[in-house]
């Protein structure tokens, strides 16, 4: 059910709505198969000389969607499949692009993504205008890529605009990138923190192959959170002066006020990984962007919910 006034403050969420939370984020990930064409691989240049690779699937040419994934994911992941499929059925061609690293192959810079790497997505949207020619497009995100998408538009909406981007659509998105960091070291969610860990982790031990002597793999390896992690490494690899820097510096909820395009952001109440908001004062930020808060859908799940 989609409430109409999405508040959603402070509230004690029942446990048999967490219980579910859980499973709809995990039996996707594990039984959900969605078939799709075979989608042409291109490598889209970056201006600081590194690549991303990114998925083209064609139909019939009503627009161009420009997917960008969550944490540890990639272009192959159940719900960028899944909306991929959607866009299809709708007529949309679509872009399914995966930040540095996250291909199967390592970029040749030694920085990698983060959930501030605006001008990774700017370069990505100008490759699909310049080079497919695409005169509308919508961008959409998911978790950490839905974070990236909303703080893009929010910094450089006017650019967007000129670049033929009509709507914005973010997914399960973690706005307050501390809180939602904080709620991941929750012992209820130390499957997914130590998942990820791992993945990230086993990332920095094939860059500093590629780097030697280059990244803090020591301090690395002894890290248990992720706030440990970007800590050690997100933020000293991208500039930034800490963790707590980093999230004040890259969470879209800052930048709210600023989008000048049209944007849906879609939270599910029940998702477990993230922080909860007053998302009414949220949406009065800026009429452009709305809200919807559903009971149920886990974080990137709502299977069968119509969404796609």
């Amino acid at each position: 059910m989609i409430e109409t006034n999405p508040l959603y403050a402070g509230t004690r969420l029942p446990l048999l709505s967490a219980i579910r939370g859980h499973a709809q984020t995990l039996l996707p990930y594990f039984f959900h198969r969605v078939n799709l064409p075979k989608a042409r691989r291109i490598e889209i240049p970056l201006r600081d000389g590194d690549f991303v690779d990114a998925d083209l699937r064609m139909s019939d040419s009503k627009g161009l969607a420009i997917l960008s994934h969550g944490l540890e994911g990639n272009s192959d992941s159940v719900y960028i499949r899944s909306i991929t499929r959607s866009y299809l059925s709708k007529g949309w061609d679509v872009l399914a692009w995966n930040f540095r690293g996250c291909s199967g192959r390592l970029n040749r810079l030694q920085r990698l993504y983060h959930s501030g790497a605006i001008e990774d997505l700017q370069d990505v949207v100008a490759y699909a205008s310049e080079n497919l020619q695409a005169s509308r497009i919508q961008l959409t995100g998911f978790s950490l890529g839905g974070n990236l998408t909303l703080l893009c538009i929010g910094k450089k909406s006017d650019w967007l605009i000129e670049k033929g981007v009509v709507s914005c659509l973010a997914v399960s998105v973690p706005l307050n990138l501390a809180a939602s960091s904080r709620k991941l070291n929750r012992w209820w969610n130390a499957m997914y923190q130590q998942r990820f860990l791992s993945d990230l982790k086993n990332k920095i031990l094939f860059k500093e192959k590629q780097f030697p002597g280059h990244y803090p793999i020591s301090g690395i390896r002894q890290t248990k959170t992720l706030a440990e992690f970007d800590n050690q490494c997100t933020a000293p690899l991208h500039g930034f002066r800490g963790a707590d820097d980093y999230y004040q510096k890259c969470s879209s909820l800052h930048v709210l006020s600023d989008i000048r395009i049209p944007t849906l952001i879609i939270i599910a109440k029940n998702d477990p990984m993230l922080a909860r908001g007053n998302y009414a004062e949220a949406m009065e930020m800026n009429k452009r962007v709305r809200f919807i808060l559903t009971d149920e859908g886990g974080h990137c799940g709502f299977r069968g919910m119509g969404f796609w």
